[in-house]
């Protein structure tokens, strides 16, 4: 197991669960959706997914499934980000495209990204409640 998976499996056993009964996607959907975004998704992407993640509501923002993924990109104008969640007013978390674990936040009224948090752990604690 990674650190990065044994970081985000602690944070979602933290206090009581509210999870959502949807399927976790498989491996096939979670693949079709790199091929869709033509990018390999991060390693903590698909640990999250595959600790059922997905399906916490325990988060302040929607953390978005591989095929919304896809369907979400259209709002960003750089394919060197890809949003993986929303905060429920039109904007977008994005994770960069490459080496980079910072995570940032698009604002759909200026159309600026803007870092929000150094890592994609670091951001899940700062939104779970």
């Amino acid at each position: 197991m990674t650190k990065a998976m044994h970081q985000i499996e602690s944070i979602l056993s933290q206090n009581e669960k509210y999870r959502l009964d949807d399927s976790v996607p498989t491996e096939s959907q979670i693949n079709q959706a790199e091929l869709g975004l033509k990018t390999e998704f991060k390693g903590w992407y698909r640990d999250f997914v595959r600790l059922g993640g997905l399906n916490d509501l325990r988060f302040s923002a929607e953390i978005l499934s591989p095929q919304e993924l896809v369907e979400n990109q259209r709002y960003i104008d750089s394919r060197a980000y890809v949003a993986f969640a929303s905060n429920g007013c039109g904007d977008l978390f994005c994770w960069s495209v490459g080496d980079s674990p910072a995570i940032f936040l698009w604002d759909h009224e200026t159309k600026r990204l803007t870092e929000d948090a150094p890592d994609f752990v670091t951001w899940l604690e700062r939104n779970r409640f």
